[in-house]
């Protein structure tokens, strides 16, 4: 396995480049096309072919800090610091629905695989909503607990500000990673919480739960602690830590065959990790500043072993790789 760089392009945005995702083809005719969303206050979108911007999203007045796209391919949303969801259409740009929440609720997003639910990390509300994807109503909060042991005035939400949430491939659960270090683990039908993953001791930017069908329980996450580890999510135990980045692990995203991930740091570079051998095996330099999300897109319908791979930085770049 290798990641090819293929294109990078600069001044893909106005500032600096937060988040990430790509959008799935809508049909066998279509290709998957990618959503980035910046502190320029837009969210736009690319074909990967060429690459070429296709439309530039406004609608938020401030940074963009999450973009999410629902599995149809015809949905997406973007979170900003402004506290305000947008709901849209891909192909027309037309908002479908504006969800708010108080200032800094609203940090991460991301549909759950079968398309009926949007979940926010709820950044300072130590939390993460729910919303339905048919009438875009909240319809659950799951709250983090506190710590145990600490006295109520020790309890400050600063410490369980909610920065990530990932879905496991069934839908039944969630995970939540906090700026304290834990990772919370709800069970969705029952709005539950189950337990916390610990291990990391600084904030936890990025979840992600692995793709391979044999691997359902297992979640990757990665910290500002330089740290990627790798969970038994049910089982509550810390399966590996793979350590290699100078500073912050700001993204981590797993290859659709489950057998890498790749990750972005603020040490400037994007690393390729082979999970059979605990290692990295690849580290790519086109980036001048940090890099605040990697994304692995659907496989390629030519060569069912082959996807591309997008990262974004703070230099204001997108660069696109062949992961095969």
């Amino acid at each position: 396995m290798k990641l090819a760089p293929l294109n990078t392009v600069q001044n893909a945005h106005d500032d600096s480049i937060w988040t990430a995702a790509w959008v799935p083809p809508v049909d066998d005719s279509s290709e998957a096309l990618l959503l980035t969303g910046s502190l320029d206050e837009t969210v736009r979108l690319w074909n990967p072919e060429g690459p070429e911007k296709l439309q530039t999203n406004t609608g938020h007045c401030l940074g963009v800090v999450s973009v999410a796209a629902h599995p149809s391919g015809r949905i997406a949303a973007s979170a900003s610091i402004d506290s305000f969801i947008r709901v849209f259409d891909v192909a027309t740009n037309y908002t479908i629905a504006t969800l708010e929440a108080p200032p800094s609720e609203v940090w991460q997003l991301q549909f759950n695989p079968q398309g009926t639910t949007l979940a926010a990390a709820g950044g300072g509300s130590a939390s993460v909503k729910l919303w339905d994807t048919a009438e875009w109503q909240l319809i659950a909060t799951l709250s983090v607990p506190r710590p145990e042991g600490l006295k109520p005035s020790e309890k400050s939400s600063s410490k369980k500000f909610a920065l990530s949430v990932a879905w496991s491939p069934d839908g039944k659960q969630i995970a939540c990673g906090s700026m304290d270090g834990t990772i919370s683990i709800f069970d969705v039908p029952r709005a539950k919480f189950l337990h916390h993953l610990e291990g990391h001791c600084m904030p936890v930017r990025s979840l992600v739960y692995s793709s391979a069908p044999l691997d359902s329980r297992v979640l990757f996450s990665a910290s500002d602690d330089g740290h990627v580890h790798v969970y038994d999510a049910e089982g509550k135990t810390l399966v590996t830590s793979l350590s290699g980045h100078s500073s912050w692990v700001l993204s981590v995203d797993v290859s659709p065959d489950g057998a890498a991930i790749a990750t972005g740091s603020s040490d400037k570079t994007v690393r390729l990790w082979d999970l059979k051998m605990r290692a990295a095996t690849q580290i790519l330099t086109s980036h001048m500043d940090q890099v605040w999300a990697v994304a692995f897109g659907p496989t390629s319908r030519t060569d069912v072993r082959s996807c591309m791979l997008a990262s974004v930085s703070d230099d204001k770049s997108v660069s696109f790789y062949k992961y095969c």
